[in-house]
């Protein structure tokens, strides 16, 4: 059997390879990466396959081993790139394939453990062996026509390529099947395939972090929305900030971040800060419960809306929630449509007006409501008459509160 003479050949895919080990064995060790442990894997065992090609015309290498051993390094590096094809297209490649690869190289085995080279049952046992190939590189084919035609990024991008890299796998088959020849390119379409993958891989993941990067800045603007005026960052104006801490709030929280702030309106804030890009400052303040008035009442830290047509009865009210400590949100007779929503609400309207609200099952809500004066209707609220005495209001709250 004539072997043609493909040592620098050999050499050079051996290097390519050995290249493309190193880079993919890295990337898998360092992001845990599966698909690309399976292709370092692939361009190990090819690339030992040529490197004892290469040295298989050294005088101490025994030819007839050297064939065995070559055989056997690319049959399982061609299982090892199944295995890295179920893991990039895994809605469209079999689990099972790389097993019934691996059923299918059985002649390969036995021949090159158990038989005579060369010889009658060993040249048929080759020939079944690349057609398992054959059968394979189809069937690989087919997988990534089907993935394209799903929109898969990755199948859009490799299929051309796998469809091309194929071609040197054939050529190789039908030269040792027709002509009794051995050429031995099939290394340099694993490098351009492995390459190719690697790459796609690649931008595939600097893709996905790319969106994850986007929809996490996107959920925390708006967790920050879902607050206004509570959440900063020192990078960007807020009029909110200003007015309450002066034009140099940024200056302020970038020099002391851990000090807390006296606002313009007399009461003291503590800041939780984390850095953003270097010097910048993102956070959110609160007010110190120490430093309200009434913060040892029995509503300190709850917030409290308060809705009342009689502007006296309203002031009256307000005064008592303040001197419980409570921080008090002043409500019309439209309660807005988007939260955050208080914890307590007084109000003189019936249910079916907070309809509006995004959650519209109040039983659902269990929201601690007392509705002052209006209509007598049913709901998960409590009504009182309208002017309640400080001793039924207070009653009333602590009833409401001491609920599970």
């Amino acid at each position: 059997m004539h072997v043609l003479d493909w040592s620098l050949l050999d050499a050079l895919q051996t290097g390519a390879l050995a290249t493309l080990f190193f880079g993919f064995g890295t990337g898998a060790l360092s992001r845990r990466d599966r698909m690309m442990g399976w292709l370092a894997l692939t361009c190990l065992l090819v690339g030992l396959r040529h490197a004892l090609l290469a040295l298989s015309g050294l005088p101490s290498m025994n030819p007839d081993l050297v064939d065995r051993a070559q055989s056997l390094l690319v049959a399982f590096g061609f299982i090892s790139l199944c295995l890295a094809l179920t893991h990039l297209f895994p809605r469209h490649v079999s689990p099972r394939f790389p097993a019934w690869i691996g059923l299918g190289m059985i002649p390969n085995f036995l021949r090159n453990l158990m038989l005579p080279h060369p010889g009658f049952a060993d040249t048929w046992m080759h020939h079944a062996s690349n057609v398992t190939y054959l059968v394979g590189c189809g069937f690989i084919i087919f997988w990534t026509l089907r993935a394209r035609q799903d929109g898969d990024p990755m199948g859009r991008r490799l299929f051309l390529g796998f469809l091309g890299v194929t071609l040197p796998v054939v050529v190789e088959i039908a030269a040792f099947s027709l002509f009794n020849m051995k050429i031995r390119l099939s290394g340099f379409s694993l490098v351009i395939l492995a390459m190719a993958i690697g790459t796609s891989w690649q931008w595939l993941v600097v893709n996905a972090m790319e969106s994850r990067i986007h929809k996490a800045e996107s959920e925390a603007e708006l967790w920050r929305n879902l607050v206004p005026g509570n959440a900063f960052r020192t990078d960007r104006s807020s009029a909110l900030m200003e007015g309450l801490f002066g034009p140099a709030w940024a200056d302020t929280v970038k020099a002391h971040p851990d000090a807390p702030l006296v606002g313009a309106d007399g009461f003291t804030y503590r800041l939780q800060t984390r850095v953003l890009h270097h010097q910048e400052r993102l956070g959110w303040y609160e007010r110190d419960e120490d430093t309200q008035p009434g913060s040892r009442g029995f509503l300190s830290g709850w917030t409290v809306g308060l809705g009342l047509d009689d502007a006296s009865a309203s002031s009256r009210i307000q005064g008592l929630l303040h001197d419980w400590g409570a921080e008090v949100q002043m409500w019309g007779t439209v309660p807005p449509r988007e939260g955050p929503y208080p914890s307590i609400l007084l109000w003189a309207r019936e249910p079916s007006i907070l309809a509006v609200w995004r959650e519209d099952n109040l039983l659902r809500r269990r929201p601690r409501w007392v509705q002052i004066g209006g209509p007598t209707t049913q709901g998960p609220h409590v009504r009182l008459e309208p002017n309640p005495s400080e001793d039924s209001l207070r009653r009333i709250l602590e009833e409401l509160l001491s609920r599970r």
